[in-house]
């Protein structure tokens, strides 16, 4: 019996005539937009873990010198070193204090870049990944820029305004499909494979990088970066509060997706070149889960009834645990069972926490959300309120628009 080769064989109708093969075109446009928010998940599940771990590694720093040795908050770690007052174990204390400031800092340098990697690497596989790197890297550190000075008649190099994370996002998809295309159209004999792997594509995909980023992207992002600070500056305190009410909407909006994301860089940003506060992410961050976690605590004891399906009530205190831990996504089940329900509470909640916040004067510097960062806020009580406002108003919202749509048969409750 003779072998045929699998390509060869075609399917037979019941009369013995070959049935002709036909494929549905595939409408790349549409699934670019269908494929593009899996890349980019997929690098920002891969950056969690360690703005997670720059984080904790800072607050430990920032514990030690401001809370326990009571540093004066406009006070350096260097400069406490340098000043001669710490002697003996405090002094062991403080440089270890260092240590995990400037090895979190590295950390968190390391988030932006890391996500361009994967969502590159998602995009056009493994050969996408140095690329994506790098340009998630000048993102952030972006190439000096030369100019002439005429009066010196010489040539000097400046440091242009970073495009951050909008950056590393464009020039990752933009990375992601050149690689994609280059390994497709480029090729070569079997023995000239690895070149092609090692050399030829990632020189191309390093060359295109860099190009995009100096005459294109880096200039945009940081004029736009540039304009926003000038902007919000100007403006004094409605500038500030508009931007807690900006801020505090697009971190709630999908509680750790896209947006969330870029609104932390953006926050990330102002305050590490202490133009604004993040006192506004900081809040929006854990009044979406504890206000969630409190709703299911008092459902039945405002309405009489069980407004929730019985998986989520303990879904609602693991939500308050985690954002005691500066984590929203726990509340991110609740969003995906009843989004109509629930996303315009989380939001106003976070708008009202943030607002609160900043007409009390709560502020937060330091970024991290999680609990062991509040002792280092100035004005703890305000922001505790700011906190519990937009957390019971996120509760008695989703209690009422639950209720609200049980009342009118469009959610199936269990009665008491």
């Amino acid at each position: 019996m003779a072998i045929k080769k699998r390509s060869a064989i075609r399917p037979v109708s019941s009369d013995g005539e070959t049935i002709a093969l036909t494929t549905t075109p595939v409408e790349s446009g549409s699934s670019f937009w269908k494929e593009l928010p899996q890349h980019i998940m997929s690098g920002i599940s891969r950056m969690v873990p360690t703005l997670i771990m720059g984080g904790v590694i800072l607050a430990i720093s920032q514990l030690i010198a401001y809370v326990w040795l009571e540093i004066p908050p406009d006070t350096g770690i260097m400069d406490a070193l340098n000043s001669g007052k710490f002697t003996g174990f405090n002094l062991s204390v403080l440089k270890f204090g260092y240590l995990t400031e400037s090895f979190g800092g590295l950390l968190f340098s390391f988030a932006i870049p890391m996500f361009s990697a994967f969502v590159a690497n998602s995009i056009g596989g493994k050969l996408a990944f140095p690329a994506g790197f790098i340009g998630g890297l000048v993102a952030t550190q972006p190439t000096l820029v030369l100019n002439f000075d005429p009066e010196k008649l010489s040539w000097l190099a400046s440091k242009p305004v970073p495009s951050t994370f909008i950056g590393a996002l464009i020039i990752a998809i933009a990375a992601g499909y050149l690689v994609k295309w280059l390994n497709a159209r480029i090729a070569v004999p079997q023995y000239l494979l690895a070149f092609k792997s090692t050399f030829l594509i990632p020189i191309l995909s390093a060359l295109f990088v860099m190009l995009a980023m100096y005459y294109v992207i880096t200039p945009i992002g940081g004029w736009l970066n540039g304009g926003m600070r000038t902007l919000l500056l100007a403006a004094g305190q409605a500038g500030s509060m508009m931007y807690a009410i900006g801020m505090a909407a697009a971190t709630a909006i999908d509680l750790g997706g896209p947006i969330n994301k870029a609104a932390g860089f953006v926050a990330l940003g102002f305050t590490t070149d202490h133009v604004l506060p993040i006192t506004s992410r900081a809040v929006a961050i854990v009044i979406p889960p504890i206000g969630l976690g409190l709703a299911t605590l008092i459902d039945h004891r405002l309405t009489g009834k069980r407004l929730f399906s019985p998986q989520l009530y303990p879904q609602g205190k693991t939500a308050m645990f985690l954002a005691f831990m500066g984590i929203s996504e726990g509340a991110i089940p609740f969003l995906l069972e009843n989004p109509i329900a629930t996303l315009p509470a989380y939001m106003t909640g976070a708008i009202a926490g943030a607002m609160t916040a900043s007409a009390l004067g709560a502020v937060q510097w330091f970024p991290e959300s999680a609990i062991w960062a509040w002792p280092l806020v100035t004005n703890l009580g305000a922001y505790m309120l700011s906190i519990a406002v937009g957390a019971v108003i996120t509760a008695l919202l989703v209690v009422l628009i639950r209720n609200s749509l049980h009342k009118r048969g469009k959610l199936a409750i269990d009665a008491m």
